[in-house]
């Protein structure tokens, strides 16, 4: 089973940071999806890894089988981020409104936890990129 903490949320939150001042025009905006910009990322950041983008069900299928589901938006919806996880029962990679970091709980139930997490400081405000999982 692959080590999805370092092997998948590592390396995308790195890209994230390293390219947070592209999100700082659209911080303004109001429950606005950004998962585009989130699989633009998360693909560079796992390059070789990637077997294919997906249009229906999960966002990212890896060479070894492993499925990603995406979700990114500049609001904070712990129901949006849980549904990404149990649609499909795959890890969900997620780009969050930043600004109350507390409320990456809210995220967790009996059915999805939180395996890592981090806030990227971009000097429009915080983003939270975390990753969750069905239990």
């Amino acid at each position: 089973m692959r080590d999805i903490k370092n092997e998948i949320f590592e390396p995308v939150a790195e890209r994230i940071s390293e390219r947070a001042t592209s999100l700082s025009e659209i911080h303004r905006f109001n429950n606005c999806g950004i998962e585009g910009w989130l699989k633009v990322e998360a693909v560079y950041a796992l390059s070789n890894m990637v077997e294919s983008v997906n249009n229906r069900g999960p966002d990212l299928t890896l060479q070894d089988g492993t499925k990603i589901e995406l979700k990114a938006a500049t609001d904070f919806n712990a129901e949006y981020i849980r549904n990404g996880c149990l649609r499909d029962g795959v890890p969900c990679l997620f780009l969050a409104d930043g600004r109350d970091p507390e409320r990456i709980s809210e995220i967790e139930n009996e059915e999805v936890e939180v395996i890592a997490s981090r806030i990227i400081n971009e000097e429009s405000g915080n983003w939270i990129v975390g990753l969750a999982k069905p239990i």
